[in-house]
């Protein structure tokens, strides 16, 4: 470890530090590995030198990418744990899983996402699957916690392009929507993966340092320059909550798009339902029953009377109708 001035600093080196930008909309935690836009970021801010390791972190090229995902390939051909509501779109999920995973381990592992193929993802695969039930079906049929992070990503894509639907949105914001549910999480792919897979319920330090995905989700689409606001700010906000209780910077009423609302809503109730490494999964009952009691005042009342209303229609893994005790 060194402090190295910002002229020395070559691409492959780790940070030792964190930097926020100076709107504070951007950080590049420790453990960062360098590239061209960290570093044009930091000569853009002024920066003059920085605490690195100076062991270049191996690059992994796209055949090693490859391989690595061969092993979610291999766990979804072999799942018994997925209640199949219709074998193409089974597969369809798996093959937009196995496209997550490529997307997630580049933004690791090479600092960048690849936009192209992400659009390309949405407007072929993704969007077409909310003109059918079968997509929202299956998202509570499959709630296994392998590979929680990709799946997590599809569900509330999914989820999000219906509320948007179901909620009287064009288009462009449904599209907008299907982006920043797939994106959401991708800056905990600067996360170690013990991290995320750990059995045990993070601890109050683990879960201060992944408080700050948001804003490493938005920092990656941000570089690219072409992404809408809109999907940025969704990005940005999908923790924040309408009572000032979230992060990363305790945005209330207003302030939180209604983007990001909506994602705010899909991201928690997929989270609910899901088995996770460290928790079980919760009925869909039991998970409306959170959002609008425990947490009463922080999410959209809108968006999640919309959610409501919706689950009541469709049968979600036999529970047809769960829901229709609930009153808001």
């Amino acid at each position: 470890m060194s402090y190295l001035p910002l002229s020395d600093i070559k691409i492959g080196m780790t940070l030792n530090q964190v930097f926020v930008s100076p709107d504070a909309k951007m950080v590049f935690g420790q453990g960062t590995v360098v590239n061209e836009y960290l570093l044009s970021c930091l000569k853009r801010w002024a920066v003059e030198g920085a605490d690195v390791l100076e062991v270049a972190t191996a690059d992994f090229n796209i055949a090693e990418i490859e391989k690595m995902v061969s092993d979610i390939v291999i766990t979804l051909e072999n799942s018994t744990t997925i209640e199949k509501h219709g074998q193409v779109t089974t597969e369809v999920h798996s093959e937009i899983e196995i496209e997550l995973k490529r997307i997630f381990l580049r933004a690791r592992y090479h600092g960048v996402i690849p936009l192209d193929t992400i659009l390309n993802l949405v407007n072929t695969k993704i969007y077409p699957r909310l003109s059918q039930k079968d997509s929202f079906i299956q998202l509570h049929a499959d709630t296994s916690s392998g590979d929680y992070l990709y799946r997590h990503a599809l569900d509330v894509a999914l989820l999000s392009g219906y509320l948007g639907q179901w909620l009287g949105y064009g288009d462009s914001d449904i599209l907008n929507l299907a982006l920043a549910g797939l994106l959401h999480d991708i800056g905990k792919s600067r996360f170690k993966s013990e991290v995320l897979s750990k059995p045990d319920k993070p601890n109050w330090e683990e879960f201060n340092i992944a408080k700050i995905h948001a804003s490493y989700s938005y920092q990656l689409l941000a570089q690219t320059e072409i992404v809408p606001d809109a999907v940025l700010n969704a990005v940005l906000q999908h923790h924040e909550r309408m009572d000032g209780s979230g992060y990363p910077y305790g945005c209330s009423d207003t302030e939180v798009t209604m983007l990001a609302r909506i994602i705010a809503v899909a991201d928690v109730y997929d989270a609910l339902i899901s088995n996770r490494y460290y928790k079980k999964s919760v009925s869909p009952q039991e998970a409306i029953e959170i959002m609008m009691f425990q947490m009463s005042g922080q999410l959209d009342t809108r968006v999640l009377a919309c959610l409501i209303e919706h689950v009541k229609k469709f049968d979600v893994g036999g529970k047809r109708s769960v829901l229709h005790n609930l009153a808001m």
